[in-house]
């Protein structure tokens, strides 16, 4: 009798998904009519919108008509046909009138993901990380006016990451961060399990690209894991686990109003796109991100201006009606099939890995299911006492946009839309949608014949090729093939000569600071030279070394006149001083000593500043760098910014070999120092006359250092006994010294 206890009880076991499947199938229907925008849609599955089909589906909210909320069907937005066709179900045939009518009619809108489809991705079907052409994206006035229509008639409004970001057009986020109550600064970040290239292939190419175009190095790091964050300004900045972060993971930190609402748990992992959103009224934050940060980490993500922690969502804290996600929470690979079971939620630690920290699904089991089923729930509840109309936000003056605060430049959405490459000749807009659908028909069908011999016409009838067209055809090929190649290769000479790297570097390069860009994180824009200025400067560099040259000899003419019949020893026992301008150049001009009485008659002699003998390339930063490294407390030998009154500074690029003295000069200070003290240098100069008109011109009292070893005047703007106190005011004058230093004076 035991045994078939047993057995009844093991079955039932066994039967557990049977009945939980019955229990959802005769669970009643809730007719809840609403709208989900998703514009990035590369196939049937529905990726961005398919966790919230997962709950509607399993808390069985239906249509009007009684009939299940589809992935493939009910939604607007993008529609694959097959590569490179499709369907667009916009928002933008409805007028007034129609969207007064959903918006009456309808309880929810849930907008996921308005990013878009490119070409890259959809017409050619190559690797979906890299930047390509716009197809289709980005919200429209009809998409923005149901949203503030639903708004106002006290409907529950849904929405979450790259729904403001680019390609919405900069009118529509303004209104749509007016309506979520929050301000968008542009930046969004990732984590990333390994930096290595070559080990994660998740790290786009564009990434890499903007790395070495920011900071003039390759995107190299090692296998560690790390963050990396983006701004639409294409900057970018990476946070390596132990030395700028703590704990790998970015934490969402959880409110007690949805710890208590709807069990939310307090902490957790997310491991996937975000954004970063500042609301306008602090009520309205419900839970944060956190970046465990070490004391670099914070020092980095200070210099462009971020905290540490930041709102990750940001909802209507008076009727909880109104909901904004910073991420990407609607899109987890969870498993469809499993919303057809009721009760499947008690099962959920089966479902996903807690060892594995790129597991989304633990984050949608945890975390966005009991969320979003928790606020259906509270607006089921209320729907039917809710009565509208209500007013917009307030404009909240006292708050200032991020954009506004710290000066950055707007960003150009059209420029991001068509991939970041600038071609005054490229049309843009819807026009250029409609072109790029033309063209992507015309090289799927070219291609096509090119392989068979044959394409499907515009009527559905197959065109057969003759040979002669097929010759033509090939023909074609090549020479669009060998132009390509040569405009790549073109294109690639100009970036090589303009960021001066690669084999087409271009030696003459003037590198300009723009002031007018945000203060603190300037872009280095590199302004390449014309070839009329190019040989004017190589003219005039080589008469300078020829004069040089005239000089140097006349001098020792000169001297070697006078002391004709005199010894070696008696020669070089006499200091004469310079009795004209032309013996004066063999002096110093530091302290007016002769540099040395005996001549020195090597031909390879050239006027002019030198480099220490340990000199290397690599020893000199860009500015970027400089910040990361004085942040650990190191002292680099940077790359000098031009002053603004055009003084001329050394050039640490020169290669030109000084004559050898018969001792060099210690190092010498201007002012009196006692004992070791931590200069912070803001600008240095070959000559001292140069260095004293900076001095001047800044009307500060300011030092003056002599470096012997690199024979330049150094400016220093204030002197402490230890490191970390000039360290601190390294960063308080980045916003008017962005490539100041710290040196070490003994």
């Amino acid at each position: 009798m035991k045994y078939l206890g047993r057995k009844i009880v093991f079955f039932l076991i066994i039967l557990i998904p049977f009945w939980s499947f019955l229990v959802w199938f005769f669970y009643p229907k809730t007719e809840l009519p609403g709208l989900i925008l998703d514009k990035t849609v590369l196939e049937s599955s529905g990726v961005e919108h398919r966790s919230f089909n997962w709950i509607t589906t399993n808390r069985k909210f239906v249509k009007p008509d009684g009939s299940q909320y589809e992935i493939s069907e009910d939604y607007y937005g993008f529609f694959p046909v097959n590569r490179p066709e499709y369907v667009v179900k916009d928002l933008t045939v409805f007028n007034n009138a129609d969207l007064d009518s959903m918006a009456r009619d309808m309880e929810y809108v849930y907008y996921t993901d308005a990013y878009g489809v490119y070409t890259n991705e959809w017409v050619y079907g190559r690797d979906i990380n890299e930047r390509s052409r716009l197809v289709y994206g980005g919200l429209s006035e009809q998409s923005y006016k149901l949203f503030e229509k639903m708004f106002r008639n006290r409907k529950l409004t849904l929405t979450e990451f790259n729904n403001l970001a680019s390609p919405t057009p900069l009118q529509l986020r303004f209104k749509m961060q007016r309506l979520l109550e929050l301000d968008f600064t542009g930046w969004t970040g990732r984590y990333y399990h390994s930096l290595d290239t070559l080990l994660n292939p998740d790290i786009p190419g564009w990434m890499r690209r903007l790395h070495r175009y920011y900071y003039k190095k390759p995107f190299d790091y090692p296998d560690i894991p790390g963050m990396v964050f983006v701004h639409e300004t294409e900057r970018i900045f990476v946070l390596q686990m132990d030395k700028d972060v703590e704990h790998e993971l970015p934490i969402i930190n959880t409110g007690e109003y949805l710890i208590d609402q709807y069990n939310l748990p307090e902490f957790i992992r997310y491991p996937y796109w975000f954004d970063v959103c500042f609301a306008k009224d602090t009520n309205d934050v419900f839970s944060t991100y956190k970046i465990h940060t070490t004391e670099r980490g914070d020092s980095i993500m200070a210099s462009h201006h971020l905290p540490n922690e930041f709102p990750a969502i940001i909802g209507d804290h008076q009727e909880h009606l109104r909901w904004y996600f910073c991420g990407d929470w609607a899109d987890s690979p969870t498993p469809f099939g499993l919303s057809y079971f009721k009760g499947v939620q008690f099962m959920r630690k089966f479902f996903y890995n807690n060892r594995d920290d790129l597991d989304r699904k633990k984050f949608f089991w945890e975390y966005y299911e009991p969320l979003v089923s928790g606020l259906f729930n509270d607006y089921i509840d209320v729907m039917d006492s809710l009565e509208g109309p209500r007013p917009l936000p307030p404009v909240h003056r006292n708050y200032i946009p991020y954009y506004r605060r710290y000066n950055i430049p707007l960003p150009d959405v059209d420029l991001i839309a068509s991939g970041r490459v600038y071609n005054p000749n490229e049309v843009l807009g819807s026009e250029y949608k409609e072109r790029a659908y033309r063209d992507s028909v015309l090289q799927a069908e070219r291609e096509e014949a090119s392989r068979t011999g044959y394409y499907i016409g515009q009527y559905g009838d197959t065109v057969f090729l003759t040979d002669k067209e097929m010759m033509e055809l090939e023909e074609q090929t090549r020479y669009e093939n060998s132009m390509q190649s040569r405009r790549d290769s073109i294109k690639r000479r100009r970036l090589d000569s303009v960021r001066g790297v690669g084999e087409f570097a271009d030696p003459y390069r003037l590198i300009k600071i723009d002031s007018t860009y945000l203060r603190g994180g300037r872009i280095p824009v590199n302004i390449p030279l014309t070839k009329a200025e190019m040989k004017r400067r190589a003219q005039m560099k080589a008469a300078a070394e020829k004069a040089a040259q005239n000089r140097a000899e006349a001098i020792v003419d000169s001297m070697l006149d006078s002391e004709s019949g005199a010894s070696d020893t008696e020669f070089e026992e006499e200091d004469p001083a310079p009795q004209n301008e032309e013996l004066s150049a063999g002096f110093n001009s530091t302290n007016n000593r002769p540099k040395s009485t005996r001549p020195i008659l090597d031909k390879r002699y050239k006027l002019g500043g030198r480099l220490p003998s340990n000199f290397k390339a690599k020893d000199f930063k860009a500015p970027e760098e400089i910040d990361a490294m004085v942040y650990q407390g190191e002292s680099p030998e940077p790359k000098e910014e031009l002053p603004a009154d055009n003084l001329s500074q050394e050039n640490p690029n020169t290669t030109e070999s000084q004559p050898e003295e018969t001792e060099a000069p210690a190092q010498e200070a201007i002012s009196e120092n006692s004992g070791p003290r931590w200069h912070v240098i803001i600008a240095s100069f070959p000559d001292k006359a140069m260095a004293e008109e900076f001095v001047r011109r800044k009307k500060k009292s300011m030092e003056l250092l002599y470096v012997a070893a690199n024979d330049t005047y150094r400016v220093s703007y204030a002197n402490f006994e230890d490191r970390r106190s000039a360290n601190k005011e390294v960063i308080n004058l980045m916003t008017s010294y962005p490539d100041a230093w710290v040196l070490k004076v003994d």
